[in-house]
């Protein structure tokens, strides 16, 4: 299961709610965003760090075991739940 956490803030608890939705990520360049291929399940762990960062979007990193490798997305924390 992934688990979801706000950038300084204990863990969000899933319930049944509106899941997180990536609509962009950030190209390994950092020039430009490209649509996001891969949904929030698939990484270990999803982080809100700036809520309404752009253009309504959210801006999250995502990532496996280590937090220094992720990818940082674009999109719609909603309730802060993965599906």
């Amino acid at each position: 299961m992934t688990k979801t956490s706000i950038f300084g803030q204990s863990e969000v608890k899933q319930e049944e709610k509106k899941p997180i939705k990536f609509v962009k990520y950030i190209s390994k360049s950092f020039c430009e965003f490209q649509d996001a291929r891969i949904k929030p399940i698939e990484w270990g762990r999803v982080m809100l760090l700036n809520p309404n960062y752009t253009d309504d979007l959210d801006l999250m990193w995502a990532y496996d075991g280590d937090p220094n490798y992720g990818v940082l997305y674009l999109g719609h924390w909603n309730d802060g739940i993965v599906k």
